[in-house]
């Protein structure tokens, strides 16, 4: 029975290893240039062409074009494991051109997605009765979050009682 318990024991110690595993390649998150806020990407994108940056926020819209998808997103600051911290003040919007198709029923409002691209520049588009300048992003890894997770951050504690009776 000593046997089993420590088969258990490792099997989970395996499971929550894999459960933290980064959610970008090393590589890639390797060439985030960490010295560049959101604020100071929203402020001038023009001047941070060609750097990479590492965002995350919910999806506002999807827009397939032509031979890409644009993606609008709410930028929320990341978290240890790169997800949109939602509960934080957002810092504004930001548009990815991916190429080729993304399913809108997949990258659909509402999702989060995390991202590592290189700021290509800006693009105004109407937001309403103005017009908003977004920083756009040429997405190099996507990381598009299970429904529920990668938002909010999760804790869970609790005890419970139950029984069921059978007629």
């Amino acid at each position: 029975m000593t046997i089993g318990w420590r088969w258990m024991g490792l099997i989970s110690l395996l499971l929550g290893a894999v459960a933290c595993a980064p959610v970008f390649a090393p590589d890639v998150r390797s060439q985030v240039d960490p010295t560049l806020s959101y604020a100071e990407l929203a402020a001038s994108p023009a001047s941070h062409i060609g750097r990479i940056v590492l965002l995350a926020g919910t999806i506002v819209d999807v827009t397939n074009l032509q031979d890409s998808t644009r993606l609008t997103l709410l930028q929320y600051p990341t978290g240890r494991r790169s997800q949109p911290r939602t509960h934080r003040p957002s810092g504004g919007r930001f548009l990815l051109l991916t190429p080729g198709y993304l399913e809108a029923e997949v990258y659909r409002p509402g999702r989060a997605l995390s991202v590592i691209g290189e700021v290509t520049g800006q693009q105004d588009l109407p937001l309403g009765e103005a017009t908003y300048s977004y920083p756009v992003i040429a997405p190099k890894e996507l990381h598009l979050w299970p429904e529920g997770e990668g938002q909010i951050p999760r804790f869970r504690f609790g005890f419970g009682v139950g029984f069921s009776k059978g007629f």
